[in-house]
């Protein structure tokens, strides 16, 4: 140990003559550069993370429809081909319940089906436990006792006048057993006189967000010649899964289908700020295609 080293040592004093240590640390511009290429990062990850999230919940929803779909299957099996009604509080003619499902209530108390009934009132609230009152009261749920399988998990833009969301995500089109005895010539009420059940809708993603506080009538209605139109959309389809929607069909199985073009969603934003329904035809459009396509009235046997 030489002398200068001693004399530190016994003073207890720093050696000035080595350099002193500079603490690490960002500058700016290397800060600026990393929250930069956070940004980045995120602007791509972020909206994959939101597609993922509408991909995975398609796929509960089409569980929830293959689920209703065979419900709806076994309903007609156990009663000798006779489908249920696509309509809320459908009675037949012996007086027997068979709408698919019935209107929110509050005990003995049915909710009215106008817009300026509970339909369209703003207070009080239409809850979630009203509309499942009205989802046990239908012909359905004996066969899927199960409240939550009625809604899809992407369905969460959808509001009535009161605030509160749908509940029920789903709607069976008009032309299976619509319930009208004066236009019983433009609905189906037999399984046996549906041709192709493995291409024939029974559940669409109801697109309803102007109509009330739940989906009224608890039908989907699409412009046919039966009604006096050329075939087109009328009531909307939701468009809760990013490119694609789910439907179930008359065989007992689901399926998701994505869409090809624009016209289905355009006319489900344009219904969104319309409460009055306004028919989108195009002939040139394959997704109209496809919804007239599952029309199980346009093939009845």
């Amino acid at each position: 140990m030489n002398n200068k080293a001693v004399a530190l040592i016994e003073t207890g004093l720093p050696d000035r003559s080595s350099p002193p240590c500079r603490s690490k640390g960002f500058t700016l511009i290397e800060l600026l550069v990393v929250i930069a290429i956070i940004s980045l990062l995120l602007s791509i990850i972020v909206p994959s993370l939101r597609m993922a999230k509408k991909k995975a919940s398609s796929v509960v929803c089409m569980t929830n429809l293959k689920n209703m779909s065979l419900a709806w299957y076994a309903y007609a099996d156990e009663n000798n081909g006779n489908i249920m009604s696509s309509e809320m509080e459908a009675i037949d003619d012996r007086g027997a319940f068979v709408g698919w499902i019935g209107r929110p209530r509050d005990g003995a108390t049915v909710f009215t089906g106008s817009t300026g009934g509970d339909l369209g009132r703003t207070a009080p609230p239409v809850t979630d436990e009203h509309e499942i009152a009205g989802i046990r009261e239908g012909a359905l749920y004996p066969y899927l006792q199960t409240p939550d399988v009625y809604h899809c998990p992407g369905d969460a833009i959808r509001k009535g006048p009161d605030g509160t969301r749908l509940y029920v995500s789903y709607c069976v089109p008009t032309c299976l057993n619509r319930n009208q005895p004066s236009n019983i010539n433009k609905y189906i009420t037999k399984y046996s006189s549906i041709s192709s059940p493995g291409t024939r809708f029974n559940f669409v993603e109801s697109g309803e967000t102007n109509r009330g506080n739940w989906i009224a009538g608890g039908h989907f209605i699409l412009a046919a010649p039966e009604y006096g139109y050329e075939y087109g959309l009328w009531s909307p389809i939701a468009y809760n899964h990013g490119d694609s929607s789910t439907f179930g069909y008359v065989d007992g199985h689901a399926d998701i289908h994505k869409w090809h073009d624009t016209a289905v969603r355009e006319h489900y934003e344009r219904t969104a700020t319309n409460s009055v329904y306004s028919q989108a035809y195009d002939p040139t459009s394959e997704d109209i295609k496809f919804v007239v396509s599952g029309w199980a009235f346009r093939y009845k046997k």
